[in-house]
């Protein structure tokens, strides 16, 4: 109906929580085949305004120069297989920020997954919550002490919530 609405000319919004560049992608995709189905001419008339993104965010907080970071989100449907296979050559010769999948690939997940491929467990490992939000915390810790407790698929097997970014820093271990 909003797709028919805004293709007959009327103006909507479509509100995204979270970033429209990384896993809002598919929701942003969503809206504008329903505006294409319905539009009688080749007018685009969607528009992505985005905000700043809980990315940049953590690459500022985890003070990591976007050009040397490696971004992967897999907080999105379907096969993460190649998202994955990225993080695992990135690991240790870039920075890496991740946006997880919650709740069957969160930070824990992830940091087993990249000690399963070789990673050096000392690595330092943030995990960023509720960024820009009162109750906003960053976590450090190694790869080896996050991946101790992986495993499980919702809410209750991890410590953290679905609002957050995983950082590991390239060349910066904990001792």
């Amino acid at each position: 109906m909003f797709g028919e609405r805004v293709a007959a000319g009327e103006s909507g919004t479509a509100v995204l929580m979270g970033d429209p560049n990384h896993s809002g992608h598919q929701f942003i995709g969503k809206v504008q085949d329903a505006v294409e189905r319905a539009a009688t001419d080749d007018s685009h008339p969607v528009r992505v305004i985005p905000g700043i993104s809980s990315l940049q965010i953590a690459a500022s907080r985890a003070r990591t120069s976007m050009e040397d970071t490696e971004f992967v989100t897999i907080h999105k449907s379907g096969d993460l297989s190649e998202d994955m296979d990225r993080l695992a050559t990135a690991v240790g010769d870039r920075h890496l920020l991740l946006l997880p999948r919650p709740y069957d690939r969160m930070p824990d997940d992830i940091a087993r997954f990249l000690l399963e491929d070789g990673a050096d467990g000392g690595l330092e490992a943030l995990v960023l919550e509720h960024l820009t939000h009162d109750e906003e915390t960053i976590g450090r810790f190694s790869l080896e002490e996050r991946a101790t407790r992986a495993g499980g698929d919702g809410p209750e097997a991890t410590p953290f919530s679905d609002l957050s970014v995983l950082a590991v820093r390239r060349g910066v271990s904990i001792e």
